[in-house]
C-alpha cells in the first residue's frame, strides 16, 4: 500500500487526474460512490491505482483503515482485501486504473 496525499495549491479535478493518469500510461474509469455507501471484500489481480477527485472516503486495507481525500491516491498491491465506505452526506468520485 503507498499513499500520496495531494499538497498541491490547485484544488484537485477530473481533468487534473486523468491527466496524472495519462502520463503514466493508465487507462482509468470512474467510480461514484453514493453517500452511505459500504463496498467491501474488494480484491485486484494486479496493482490497482485509486485517485479521489472530490469527497472523502474511508478505507480499510487488510485491518487498516484511513480516510482518503479529494486528491489523496492510493496503490493497492495486487491480492490484497480491501473495502471502503462513503460516511459523507455527498456523493464521491474517484478514478482507478491498473498496472501490469
Amino acid at each position: 500500500m503507498k499513499i500520496n496525499r495531494w499538497t498541491a495549491e490547485l484544488n484537485p479535478d477530473i481533468g487534473i487526474i486523468e491527466n496524472l493518469f495519462s502520463t503514466e500510461g493508465l487507462e482509468c474509469k470512474e467510480i461514484h460512490v453514493p453517500s452511505g455507501a459500504k463496498i467491501s471484500n474488494q480484491r485486484t489481480t494486479m496493482t490497482e491505482v485509486i485517485q479521489l477527485v472530490s469527497g472523502e472516503l474511508i478505507f480499510n486495507l487488510s485491518g487498516t483503515q484511513f480516510a482518503l481525500r479529494a486528491g489523496d491516491r492510493l496503490e493497492v498491491a495486487a491480492n490484497t482485501l480491501y473495502s471502503y465506505s462513503n460516511l459523507k452526506s455527498e456523493e464521491s468520485l474517484f478514478l482507478t486504473a491498473y498496472k501490469l
